[in-house]
């Protein structure tokens, strides 16, 4: 597999793609709304209460990469929470590629070159100048936040320019050293949120690490009911924007989301594929 096709199903699979009180029209000027001040403790309790829930979510996506060039793709999108990612992501009606993730590998096969990969994601964040997880990726992709840590240090405020509440954290990250007995090392990361005053769901995300000098910014719009216990509100259409070694966005239009289904993760990879190697 030739790494600038390595390079785009890899950022697709990790940047995502890959996902507020009141239901938000679809294409409607956003009304100025008066904002209360709150305190910290209740907006961090609100955003967690409108976190999207879920145990199976399965969806439809049309995706534009873009990274100099536009690239346009469908994919079939497959959630077990907290254990599994699957995706089928086609071209022109074909399959071009499958991934299957999982807390600690990635999968890749492409039908195309007919090849296959099975790793880390140190390795494909070593590719893109990235520095994502598991759980960030999940995160990402239904418009949720990252956990945060009961000892970590939480910022607020009212954004008046954006109309929007805002909070911040700094997230200690654990991190392998590729070098020398893989002894671990704390690294820093910071987290800002935008929340929309009435519902509280996010608008906004900045994910950025100073030592990396990298960043990772999404956006969550065309929020929609999705048909669960509560009827929750889904993000339909994302947008993120990747600055590392090289600036890339990704937007995502969801076509279809539905949760509650009995889903599986098949992934066989064919005896004369190649494997690549890290």
């Amino acid at each position: 597999m030739s790494k600038i096709k390595f390079t785009y199903i890899a950022s697709f699979i990790l940047i995502g793609i890959f996902f507020f009180s009141c239901k938000q029209q679809e294409n409607k000027v956003k009304v100025k709304v008066k904002i209360n001040h709150r305190s910290t403790k209740f907006l961090v309790a609100k955003l967690m209460e409108k976190e999207f829930q879920f145990n199976t979510l399965t969806g439809k996506a049309n995706v534009v990469y873009d990274n100099s060039k536009k690239t346009s793709f469908k994919t079939h999108l497959r959630i077990q929470q907290d254990s599994a990612i699957w995706m089928s992501i086609s071209s022109i009606g074909i399959e071009a590629a499958r991934v299957l993730i999982t807390q600690d590998t990635v999968k890749i096969m492409n039908r195309i070159d007919k090849t296959y990969f099975i790793g880390d994601f140190d390795y494909i964040n070593k590719i893109l100048g990235a520095d994502l997880d598991y759980q960030m990726l999940e995160a990402l992709l239904t418009g949720n936040s990252m956990d945060f840590e009961h000892n970590e240090k939480i910022h607020s405020s009212t954004d008046r320019k954006k109309d929007s509440y805002y909070i911040s954290t700094e997230k200690k990250r654990k991190v392998r050293k590729e070098l020398k007995k893989d002894k671990i090392k704390v690294k820093s990361q910071t987290q800002s949120l935008w929340l929309n005053p009435l519902s509280y769901k996010i608008e906004e995300l900045l994910l950025s690490s100073p030592e990396s000098q990298q960043s990772l910014k999404g956006e969550f719009t065309n929020y929609k009911e999705v048909e669960t216990a509560n009827n929750q509100l889904f993000p339909f259409t994302l947008l993120f924007e990747l600055n590392a070694k090289t600036a890339s966005s990704i937007t995502v239009n969801y076509a279809k989301i539905t949760v509650g289904k009995v889903i599986s993760f098949p992934f066989k990879i064919p005896s004369k594929y190649e494997q690549i190697k890290k």
